[in-house]
């Protein structure tokens, strides 16, 4: 199978002394974006429990972000090194398939996450056309989600892009 390069990114070079500040810099933004996503999703529930809302926070209302710390979880516990190999086996020693199979398994259950909480957001609070106080709580669930799905990418790369300064966007 031919490959056809789409587009090669040359990164800067960073200096060795500010790779392990940035990665710091890099795991604090992503341990505040967690922080914050719970944080809110934490209010919303606050505020459901003590407002005389119509809706009111149920067992769905958790899954969304429950999915995204699982997939946050799953998905930075790859490391980038296993994916480079180019074989596709699951058994014996396909160490790369396995890894591959895990990463995505991480991404969709981000990405389930994330739209679950619209999915939510939408059901819930948007086509009842509930209150501007308690659409409030329906997008606290949303903010949350795109929190932990920006964490997770924040700190995938923070942890995986001082092995290579070089990527290739490639078509196969």
């Amino acid at each position: 199978m031919a490959r056809l390069f789409v587009w090669n990114c040359n990164l800067p070079r960073i200096p060795s002394a500010w790779r392990e500040q940035i990665r710091d810099l890099g795991t604090y933004v992503a341990g505040a974006l967690f922080t914050l996503g719970w944080w809110v999703f934490i209010d919303g529930l606050v505020m459901s429990r003590t407002s005389n809302a119509s809706v009111k926070f149920g067992f769905e209302d958790w899954i969304p972000g429950i999915l995204c710390t699982l997939g946050m979880v799953i998905t930075n516990s790859i490391d980038l090194t296993l994916l480079r190999d180019d074989g596709f086996g699951y058994s014996g020693s396909g160490l790369a398939g396995k890894a591959k199979l895990t990463l995505f398994i991480g991404i969709a259950l981000l990405a389930g996450g994330v739209a679950g909480s619209i999915a939510i957001l939408t059901i819930k609070y948007i086509v009842p056309q509930v209150d501007a106080s308690v659409l409030y709580i329906g997008f606290t669930n949303v903010v949350q989600s795109v929190c932990l799905l920006l964490a997770s990418i924040v700190l995938w790369f923070v942890h995986n892009s001082e092995q290579d300064n070089n990527y290739n966007f490639v078509l196969n």
